[in-house]
């Protein structure tokens, strides 16, 4: 006892918080203690029990390691040590990990009695409380608990510790220091029940604990098949951890947020494979549990913080756990291209000619994972569910046909947040627009005449759409293709659209895809839907170049212009009066959808009168329910209503510009609420306020009741 060995102790124990933490420990370990045991443990260090003034309640006044430091003449970290020593708990068992089989236990029942009593509720670190926060549990295979990872928390400051299953007092319980911290993995029971089950390994033990608490309630491995899982130590486990139950499984490493523990993910990626895991690769985006320090404007950070930060996942924002486990597997980056990954955002300095070209990851995806909801919901179409990294769309058409038009409007209403055709965008996002067709000149006219009918949208429009004019770029060009996908970073950009294929891509829109779905795929890859714009081959029936494109495509829609339209012999008397009319006139009929498959071979028409914005003419690309013009889901044409003519007259200068836009779109035909919110382009509270305003005036009519509700002019 004379001589302590600090070799042995944990570089952790080390640090003073916590030796306070390992004291508090002791000492309620000793307060748990019956008379007979104290008394024998008073013996032991040599003090005259007779003669002791110390009771059991008085622990805090004269605690049994002060008695030790008083009585054996050592200071309060060796007396913590002595008497942590004779009730069998050492500080390493407690703050670090040791390899599985370093100090076999003797056999014990399965059963665990007591599960909570041996581990403390509170502990007093400096007369400060914390207080058992979370607890996860590690099993073995007849099904007993092994191990409990205990955090405990004092406001914003936390620490772990690790109870082993242990012999006390002639019963198996739960005990904190009296037996090694094995490392083993997290939910290592189920990995053996399903051996090619994904599985996220979280190195930072915050985030594998709130993640594994998320994924228990949302229930992720029932709803799409992914194992989360982690270790006691984390990232510090590394020559610990057992890694033979990763042997079969796809593993996704979820490294800490740190610069260095994104470094260090490679080790954990090259040790994993080697065990035997069916393949690596590496999610490269911080995940941030509730309790974990963020950074923030006042905080020094270079690009590459700047870069990873600003995609951040914050657990305690989300929403869907099943989704965000899903898409930490599809945004994972390969071993391979890992290293490639960090030169590109800073980390690491690579040579050129050393950064290989990305080649993905082929993601594991089931039916329900892609439809993201419980069998039987209510499915609500947006764009933020069509156009999302998960999904490629494919926009083709012959010349004419309209196709810059629409995907301009999709990316003013995605960067605006209104509706486009029908389809709501939930929230504004960051659009990064190629222009290889249209020249910014004529963009800018274009934006300006489709944002007529959404002028309160101009002010996000212009923080979130960013447009490259028309230069010559090759995207397929090595060079090149590493600079747009840097300025796409440096931007943030929720989505890139590329119009069109044959100006910015053009091997790839004659014939072999191979290098665009490389680059695809490195967008997808940080976190980017992708939009491509494309012509159709000679005859009209298909796009030009490979057949690939549809497969490279999750989302595909064909649009048919007017010389197209015109041609029909079935057409509809309004759509027959429209060809005859100015403007674009589109038709769009969705092909492929992964996103809502009950939409494939529906299509709707739309006119865009010169000098205004589109008009709907027949057809509908949204849910039953849900749609704007949900009576238009059918791909049968159906005739618009003639216009109502008011029957009485109205002041138009007593209304105000967003009353107007109401009245006018009612004037032409009498409309849904959903059916106005599109049409006007006007926020759901907004347009009510409007309604019961124009009705209480006698200026318009409500009719029906619930879904069958409508509104037309008195």
């Amino acid at each position: 006892m004379d001589k302590i060995d600090k070799s042995n102790l944990p570089s952790a124990f080390m640090a003073t918080f916590y030796t306070d933490v390992f004291r508090s420990l002791v000492e309620w370990e000793c307060s748990m203690l019956d008379a007979g045991r104290r008394q024998q443990v008073l013996m032991d260090l040599g003090i005259d029990v007779a003669s002791s003034r110390v009771s059991k309640t008085d622990k805090r006044e004269e605690s049994l390691i002060s008695l030790a430091s008083s009585s054996l003449n050592r200071s309060p970290l060796q007396a913590t040590l002595v008497v942590g020593e004779l009730l069998g708990l050492k500080p390493e068992y407690c703050f670090r990990t040791f390899p599985v089989g370093a100090n076999a236990r003797p056999p014990l029942s399965p059963r665990i009695s007591s599960v909570a009593k041996k581990i403390p509720k509170q502990l007093f670190v400096k007369d400060s409380p914390y207080t058992l926060a979370d607890e996860d549990y590690i099993h073995d295979f007849a099904g007993a608990i092994e191990q409990a990872v205990c955090c405990y928390r004092h406001g914003s400051k936390e620490f772990f510790l690790v109870a082993g299953r242990t012999d006390f007092e002639g019963r198996p319980v739960l005990r904190i220091g009296a037996t090694p911290a094995s490392a083993w993995l997290y939910s290592r029971t189920r990995m053996a029940d399903d051996r090619e089950a994904p599985v996220l390994l979280c190195l930072d033990m915050r985030v594998a604990m709130h993640f594994r608490k998320m994924a228990r309630e949302a229930k992720v491995f029932e709803r799409v098949g992914v194992i989360v899982s982690g270790c006691f130590g984390g990232a510090e486990a590394f020559d610990a951890l057992h890694y033979k139950d990763l042997a079969g499984h796809p593993v996704v490493i979820v490294p800490g947020s740190t610069r260095e523990k994104l470094k260090g993910a490679e080790e954990w990626a090259k040790r994993c494979a080697k065990e035997g895991a069916a393949r690596v690769s590496i999610y490269p985006w911080p995940v941030i549990a509730p309790s974990m320090p963020v950074l923030d404007a006042s905080c020094p950070h270079g690009p590459w913080q700047k870069e990873l930060w600003g995609r951040a996942v914050y657990l305690d924002r989300v929403e869907l756990p099943s989704k965000l486990a899903q898409d930490v597997c599809y945004q994972s980056i390969a071993t391979a291209d890992y290293r490639g990954w960090m030169a590109s955002v800073g980390l690491v300095s690579v040579p050129t000619e050393e950064v290989r070209e990305s080649k993905g990851t082929i993601p594991f995806l089931r039916l329900g994972d892609i439809q993201g909801e419980e069998p039987g919901g209510t499915h609500v179409l947006t764009l933020d569910i069509l156009i999302t990294s998960r999904y490629t769309t494919l926009i083709w058409g012959c010349s004419n046909a309209g196709k810059s038009w629409v995907a301009i409007q999709l990316a003013l209403a995605m960067a605006g947040g209104f509706n486009a055709f029908g389809l709501p965008a939930m929230a504004p996002r960051r659009i990064c627009y190629l222009d290889g067709e249209v020249g910014k000149e004529d963009f800018k006219a274009r934006c300006d005449q489709l944002l007529q009918d959404n002028p309160d949208a101009q002010v996000l429009v212009n923080q979130n759409l960013s447009i490259v004019p028309q230069s010559g770029l090759n995207i397929l060009d090595g060079g090149c293709s590493r600079e747009v996908i840097e300025l796409l970073r440096q931007a943030k950009a929720d989505v890139l659209v590329i119009d069109n294929l044959l100006s910015l891509a053009p091997s790839a829109a004659k014939s072999n895809a191979d290098g665009l779905f490389n680059f695809v795929r490195q967008v997808e890859q940080a976190g980017i839907a992708v939009i491509i714009v494309h012509h159709s081959g000679k005859d009209g029936t298909n796009f030009k170049g490979s057949a690939d494109l549809a497969s490279l495509s999750q989302n595909v829609i064909r649009l048919d212009g007017r010389e197209q339209l015109a041609s029909l012999e079935d057409k509809s008397p309004q759509l027959e009066k429209i060809c005859q009319a100015d403007g674009p006139v589109v038709r769009m009929t969705v092909a492929k959808c992964k996103a809502a498959p009950q939409l494939e071979r529906k299509s709707c028409t739309y006119h865009l009168p010169v000098g205004s914005g589109w008009r709907h003419i027949e057809g509908s690309l949204a849910d039953v329910g849900q749609s704007p013009m949900s009576e238009g889901l059918s791909s049968e044409p159906r005739a618009v209503e003639p216009p109502v003519v008011p029957t009485r007259d109205v002041d138009m200068d007593s209304l105000s510009p967003d009353e107007e836009k109401v009245f006018s779109a009612l004037k032409e035909k009498k409309r849904s609420r959903s059916e106005l919110e599109t049409r006007t382009g006007l926020k759901a509270d907004k347009l009510g306020g409007i309604l019961r305003n124009l009705s209480d005036r006698e200026i318009i009519i409500r009719e029906g009741r619930g879904k069958s509700t409508y509104y037309r002019c008195a």
